[in-house]
């Protein structure tokens, strides 16, 4: 029997990554409604809420970053967390199973990605940690 080679094993959870109008609003509603912990954000282009296991990801529709999210989004793209060392690994192992890479970025905050398509065309990621810890957003107080 051949062996198999050896490459790092996937962690992570899921990413659920939604198209809104209005990121403003829908941070109102998912923050302080749902009461879910702000992760990150660019006020007026996404916002980034932890969900435990994974994150909530609010994309403005029109927005510039929206051209990241695919067209035929169905509500959720899978990310899948590999650490720095293996994404050199993980790159070469795509490769020679012939899964196309179809996007690779370098985050503002470090960290990479590899974005490749499964068989029924849903993006997956494979996200290193950043490198550095993004700034806190703002915590808004009410008014008593």
């Amino acid at each position: 029997m051949p062996k198999r080679p050896t490459i790092p094993r996937l962690d992570g959870g899921q990413q659920t990554v939604l198209l809104v109008e209005d990121v403003e609003r829908s941070v109102e509603f998912y923050g302080r409604k749902l009461r879910l912990e702000a992760k990150d954000g660019d006020a007026g282009r996404f916002a980034e809420f932890e969900t435990g296991e994974g994150s909530l990801v609010l994309v403005r529709r029109e927005g510039s970053i929206a051209p990241l999210v695919p067209a035929a989004l169905t509500e959720v793209a899978l990310t899948f967390t590999i650490d720095e060392a293996g994404f050199a690994a993980w790159k070469k192992w795509l490769a020679n199973s012939a899964v196309p890479v179809e996007r690779e970025m370098k985050w503002i905050h470090g960290g990479r990605s590899l974005f490749i398509r499964d068989p029924d065309g849903r993006r997956l990621e494979f996200k290193t940690p950043p490198a550095i810890s993004p700034p806190k957003p703002t915590v808004i107080t009410e008014k008593k």
